[in-house]
């Protein structure tokens, strides 16, 4: 099981939360020539797959399905995705959704607890489950013969999960045990979900998805019941079925065992609020004795993808980000790692691209050794400067477009793939069919002025939040020393202490060398 969007989105989780973003994977060097030398020799327009079969409708509980028929292998996938996440808690009882992914396993009348994989893996299959702010999914690939099994058990556990105080206590130890291992054990992790708070302000996004340990730790049963009786329903729930399937048989299935289900009559609409913009550059700086190696993060608040209004900026920032920092030919990796010899690693992603709310398009640097905060900031920021105002150019711009439609075409080999980025568009509120039948002419539509001005919008200075995080050597009595300091550029906090002779004042890194 899963906990999504625990870092900032763009930085890692490689399926869902990819460094570029769900479903959308920069290919690997062998896979790419070939891709690529495809995409060259068709005609611009030709790259565009033919539709697959598929039947999109609601029934009349309200439970939206998707069915696509793709018969590449013996095999379906079943997504159940719920339009409910970390973002719709409330402060004080975080980590309930997380907490309920794993209670989703623990049985119904029918079912005995811990038996749905089992089941599943005796009949030659496999599944797992997730959880991010914006949605709940729960998903398995099995064999096509055994396809009403998965579709018996979803319906199920959708309406008559059995939620009891034994199974509750031993599956909240779990989640406890997650969280210190995944993130309190982890300096980078104890880092960036710090630096996630502050960048997202009072915006649910700034929450983690698993929750703080008091908060995990004061979850009890009937919160959980209230939860699930809340927001388990098909009429919030949407479900995607594709591969070696026949769609009026697939279609009669879904009928047989979800149409029984009553929808709630009293279900909220979904709630996004929007992001906030900052007025100006924030940062954050941890010291930590425990962490190896140091690292600097930056992000700046990105649209949605799924909001038609911003779907052109969002295409825009796509290609501006693949630019910056996606891959080995990226001018974060050219410049940073191979010809300045400044850092180890550079990257960037842009977030939010599936988010109800949007994210944060993301810049990832760990310098080499010996290299300061400093000049990495200097060196990100001339980079970040020359996409603001300079033009991209034709042959860049359209190797970029050919990176991420060989992509695409790989990404369509995988039946999993494509249900995920259906049911993570959908979740969304977007249009799905436009998001994978017209990706190509999506991406092609996108101009070298349009990633200009995106790059000018919304890499605006003012907007930015830097993150450090510095290793400190550790005295024989400290256990974890832990130095926090979160301030807007140039204003240091009161609580940070003065630097040493051996550590440089991080405090005026940001922007050094950006034009405003």
């Amino acid at each position: 099981m899963n906990v999504l969007g625990c870092a900032i989105p763009g930085i890692s989780r490689a399926d869902a939360e990819s460094p570029r973003r769900p479903g959308r994977r920069i290919v690997s060097s062998g896979h790419w020539l070939g891709l690529l030398a495809l995409i060259i020799l068709l005609p611009l327009g030709s790259v565009q797959s033919a539709p697959l079969p598929s039947r999109d409708l609601t029934l009349e509980n309200g439970l939206r399905m998707v069915l696509v028929r793709a018969p590449r292998a013996p095999l379906v996938v079943v997504q159940v995705w719920y339009r409910v996440g970390a973002m719709d808690e409330q402060n004080g009882k975080t980590g309930l959704a997380h907490m309920l992914e794993h209670m989703m396993f623990q049985g119904t009348e029918s079912t005995p607890p811990a038996e749905y994989s089992k089941i599943i893996s005796r009949h030659g299959g496999e599944n797992n489950a997730s959880t991010s702010h914006d949605y709940t999914n729960y998903y398995a690939k099995i064999s096509s013969e055994h396809l009403e099994l998965v579709l018996r058990l979803e319906a199920d556990r959708m309406r008559n999960l059995v939620l009891k105080e034994k199974e509750f206590l031993s599956e909240n130890k779990v989640v406890q045990e997650e969280r210190r291992v995944r993130t309190d054990a982890d300096p980078n992790a104890r880092m960036m979900e710090k630096y996630r708070a502050l960048s997202y302000g009072e915006h649910p996004y700034g929450r983690p998805v698993i929750g703080p340990m008091k908060d995990i730790q004061g979850l009890n049963l009937a919160d959980l019941k209230g939860w699930y009786k809340r927001y388990y329903a098909p009429n919030n729930a949407i479900l995607v079925v594709a591969g070696d399937l026949e769609l009026d048989g697939a279609e009669a299935l879904v009928r047989k065992h979800f149409g029984p289900l009553k929808a709630d009559p009293d279900l909220q609409p979904v709630h996004s609020p929007p992001l906030s913009i900052p007025k100006a550059p924030k940062r954050l700086e941890v010291r930590d004795a425990e962490a190896r190696l140091p690292i600097w993060v930056a992000g700046f608040p990105f649209p949605s993808g799924m909001d038609s209004k911003s779907q052109d900026d969002a295409f825009a920032l796509d290609l501006l980000m693949t630019a910056m920092g996606g891959g080995s030919s990226s001018r974060l990796n050219q410049s940073l790692v191979r010809h300045k010899k400044l850092a180890v690693s550079a990257r960037a992603g842009g977030g939010g691209f599936y988010g109800r709310s949007g994210g944060m398009g993301s810049i990832h640097v760990t310098p080499r050794p010996g290299v300061s905060l400093e000049k990495i900031e200097q060196a990100v920021f001339e980079e970040v400067d020359r996409l603001r105002w300079d033009p991209i150019s034709d042959r860049e711009l359209e190797r970029i477009k050919n990176s991420m439609l060989a992509a695409d075409v790989y990404e369509k080999d995988s039946i999993n793939s494509m249900a995920t980025t259906i049911g993570r568009v959908l979740v969304s509120g977007g249009d799905w069919k436009l998001h994978t039948e017209k990706f190509t002419q999506l991406v092609r539509a996108v101009t070298a002025d349009a990633v200009r001005d995106a790059a000018q919008h919304y890499l605006d200075p003012q907007r930015v939040t830097v993150g450090i995080l510095l290793p400190e050597k550790r005295t024989p009595t400290q256990k974890r020393p832990l130095v926090e300091s979160s301030s807007k550029a140039g204003t240091p906090s009161p609580a940070e202490p003065s630097p040493s002779a051996d550590k440089a004042d991080t405090s005026s890194l940001v922007l050094k060398g950006v034009t405003p």
